[in-house]
């Protein structure tokens, strides 16, 4: 059963945007999404959902909040080995090695990263150059002269350079487009195979001394591994940026998003200004290898599931993603993704007012 717990609030013209007859035009999602906000919607039943490693504990934290926001409607991570899940969240690419979903949408922002085994080296600075010559084998060892210029203080080892051999399509696409477009030299990936397996964390743990990999910021993250700062000009050294909270948030204020059928699809425009965080002056300069983690719905079509998918989308469960090793939806893609999950469910409905003892 469907049920509403209400949020009081005073927000009286969203009231009577709300107010509409069946003769006015259909409310825009943005303002159901507010409406939303004010009311958190429950239904019985257990959801299973898979989750990487990486997220383990965003995971709990969405758990734990259902104790106290819908009791009767526990999220219940497991691992992928479980046969039907109800919700998987993951890369995209990755979805379809779990689940067949009925719908797929963005539920957080990661990005690309470089991580190093370089033994006591936990940053290595590398302009984008040198990153193309690296993956097309130009310079082949971590001695080469051409790294030390940004590395100088502390030498680089003599140690062969060893490439990745597989990487996840996304962080694969952003990656090469991003140092693509700062060396104005493409950066060939070709090479590098797809990975498959829904536990990223090893992609961000390579093994061999010398290598390099393709992982995600979460799992870098989430591991404590070194990474690359990028150089974003040459002849600037104080132009690096690294693969950070600031740095991954302003970049998320250049995506777009569009609803194309039972997905939404997200891309970055580097053609758009980056903002500054709200409540700063200061744009930092964006890391613009990001790219959406999604959300798939998995299996029959329930209510269920588009309830539980609509919980994770609400403002302040993306808001838990702030503690976790990723960042939240920038709002218009929030927006994108809720319209699509929430087809088939209730349309929310205003709270009872004094001013107009209406709603519900």
């Amino acid at each position: 059963m469907l049920k509403a717990r209400v949020v009081k609030s005073a927000a009286a013209a969203l009231l009577v945007s709300l107010s509409l007859t069946a003769c006015d035009p259909p409310i825009p999602p943005g303002l159901l999404a507010l409406q939303a906000e004010l009311e958190v919607q429950c239904e019985d039943g257990e959801v299973t959902a898979v989750f990487p490693e990486s997220m383990t504990d965003l995971a709990l934290s969405w758990s734990d909040s259902l104790l106290f926001a819908c009791e009767n409607m526990p999220l219940l991570p497991v691992d992928d080995t479980v046969k039907d899940p109800g919700l998987v969240v993951s890369e995209s690419s990755l979805v379809g090695g779990i689940c067949k979903p009925f719908a797929q949408v963005p539920v957080a922002i990661d990005a690309a990263v470089l991580v190093v085994n370089i033994p006591d080296f936990f940053e290595v600075f590398l302009t984008a150059q040198q990153i193309v010559d690296i993956f097309n084998g130009t310079i082949t060892n971590w001695s080469d002269p051409a790294l030390a210029e940004f590395n100088g203080d502390f030498p680089l080892p003599d140690l062969p350079i060893v490439l990745p051999t597989v990487a996840t399509v996304s962080a694969k696409t952003v990656l090469s487009d991003w140092i693509g477009r700062l060396a104005g030299t493409p950066l060939d990936l070709s090479g590098v195979a797809d990975y498959t397996s829904l536990n990223e964390t090893d992609l961000a743990a390579p093994s061999e001394e010398g290598a390099i990999s393709i992982a995600s910021y979460g799992a870098a993250s989430y591991l404590g591994a070194a990474t690359v700062a990028v150089m974003a000009d040459p002849n600037d050294p104080e132009s690096f940026v690294r693969a950070s909270y600031t740095g991954l948030l302003s970049a998320s204020t250049q995506l777009t998003s569009t609803v194309d059928g039972s997905g939404v699809k997200v891309a970055l425009d580097p053609s758009i200004e980056p903002q500054a965080e709200a409540g700063l002056d200061e744009v930092v300069v964006p890391y613009q290898a990001i790219y959406s983690v999604d959300m798939a719905l998995c299996g029959e079509d329930t209510t269920l599931k588009r309830t539980m998918a609509r919980y994770l989308l609400r403002q302040d469960s993306q808001g838990v993603i702030l503690s976790a090793t990723l960042i939240p939806l920038p709002e218009k893609v929030r927006v994108d993704a809720i319209s699509v999950v929430v087809v088939g469910l209730p349309l929310p409905t205003p709270p009872v007012t004094d001013e107009t003892g209406e709603g519900q």
